[in-house]
């Protein structure tokens, strides 16, 4: 019994000591179990507290509890954004050792955030700061700019006489840009379109909001008979005597022989489209659509319409001397762009061509107007008028106007005069090509969700960054 008692006095004891760490000072080795001293040294307790013993070239860290290269020199001066400690590698090049929360940058010797608070991460950030999207054209523009304004459009505006500073639009400049038109830049915080706003004017519209642009109405800055949509080219030299004259072009080629498409989907510099060319004797071309830029900070939604579509082109005659018969061309379609962080278009936007007018004859009766374009359809060419004939050849045809485009296709070709081989010579002249297509296009840090109806398609690019 007594030799058990001494055992179990011993046990206790032992059990006592092992709890006051005896003979260690502390926790022993314990405090060294998780540290590797970056693999260039060895670890050691003394007075319960772990530290490194480095091998040579290398000091002990700020911790203690680390080896780092002794020439630092390469970290000299670098911060890591204030948010980690700038570290040689075994190569002697910098790197940064970034704080719980923050990683090192892909470039540059910068920690930055994991994320950004609310849906910024999805698109990651730059130094401590979510990135932002940078508006179109910013180099002429300018960028985004609190102005504590709100408005809500209707009714028209002139991008001419109307913008100036305190408009309907917030506050407005005219801006010139190389390679485009004019611009009327407004700016103000939100921007609502609720029932009916038509643009007109000389310059293209450029609206900058801080905060939002929503159209639950109709925005239109469509041509309208020969009168063109802001920021859209004018037209040019008539057509010859019979012939019809040539569709506006823009994203896609006008009829009968138009110029080649201009610009691209980028709408970089903005323009707008192209009136139709005019038909011999001062028949007027139509109108090419207007061009639009809507950039937000945060969101541009359109639950309703955005129209920039091409005007027809009139019709050539009558006249009675035969020399000027032949139509005039449709307008193109116009450009609008969207972009923001998030871009919703539920809506409908048009960019389509307007119809080319009919050919006339000299028997009193002028050709058909070619159709403005009407959202989900081609708008039709005007109809060629026919002339009097004789016994040997019959009535002779004049040319109809061709189609404007509709889903970014060309615009149609006129149809060419008929040939006349009587004496009387009764003249008719060609239709007008019909306008081509415009542009439209979307940029957003976020998918676009663009479920409504566009016609041409929409172009879903990717937004500047800064």
């Amino acid at each position: 019994m007594h030799e058990l008692a001494v055992a179990r006095s011993g046990l206790s004891l032992a059990l006592a000591c092992l709890a006051a760490a005896c003979g260690g000072g502390g926790n022993g080795q314990d405090a060294c179990a998780e540290v590797t001293c970056s693999g260039h040294g060895a670890c050691s307790v003394e007075a319960g507290q772990a530290s490194c013993t480095c091998d040579a070239g290398y000091v002990p860290s700020q911790d203690g509890l680390g080896c780092e290269l002794a020439n630092q020199t390469a970290c000299t001066g670098e911060t890591c954004s204030g948010h980690g400690r700038c570290r040689l590698d075994a190569d002697e090049q910098p790197y940064c050792e970034c704080a719980a929360g923050y990683s090192p940058a892909p470039t540059g010797l910068e920690c930055v955030p994991d994320n950004c608070p609310g849906d910024c991460g999805a698109y990651g950030c730059c130094g401590d700061a979510c990135c932002q999207l940078v508006p179109t054209n910013a180099a002429v523009l300018g960028g985004f700019q609190a102005t504590g304004l709100t408005r809500s459009a209707s009714g028209e505006f002139d991008t001419g006489t109307q913008c100036s500073a305190g408009s309907s639009l917030g506050d407005c400049q005219v801006v010139v840009q190389a390679g485009g038109p004019g611009v009327c830049v407004c700016r103000l915080d939100e921007l609502t379109v609720p029932a009916s706003l038509r643009v007109t004017g000389p310059n293209a519209l450029a609206v900058l909001a801080e905060r939002s642009i929503t159209v639950g109405g109709t925005l239109e800055l469509s041509g309208r008979g020969d009168e063109p949509g802001p920021g859209a080219e004018g037209p040019g030299p008539e057509a010859n005597s019979w012939y019809g004259g040539f569709g506006g072009s823009f994203g896609s080629r006008g009829g009968s022989n138009g110029p080649a498409a201009r610009g691209d989907a980028r709408l970089s510099p903005l323009l707008g489209g192209q009136t139709g060319q005019p038909g011999c004797g001062g028949k007027a071309g139509g109108g090419g659509g207007g061009g639009l830029q809507l950039s937000a900070r945060t969101r541009v939604e359109v639950s309703g319409a955005i129209l920039a579509s091409g005007a027809g082109g009139l019709g050539g005659g009558p006249d009675e001397d035969g020399t000027c018969l032949g139509g005039a061309g449709g307008g193109s379609g116009g450009a609008v762009l969207l972009e923001a962080e998030q871009v919703v278009m539920s809506g409908r936007m048009t960019a389509d061509g307007g119809g080319g007018g009919g050919g006339g004859n000299t028997e009193g009766s002028a050709g058909g107007d070619g159709a403005a374009a009407s959202p989900g359809q081609a708008a039709a060419g005007g109809a060629g008028r026919d002339g009097a004939g004789c016994a040997l050849v019959g009535n002779i045809e004049g040319g109809d106007g061709g189609e404007g485009s509709v889903d970014g296709l060309p615009g149609g070709d006129g149809q060419s005069y008929d040939t006349n081989d009587c004496d009387f010579h009764p003249y008719v002249g060609g239709g007008g090509g019909g306008g081509g297509a415009g542009r439209l296009t979307t940029k957003s840090l976020l998918p676009c969700d663009c479920s409504g109806d566009a016609s041409p398609g929409v172009e879903q690019l990717a937004p500047a960054r800064g």
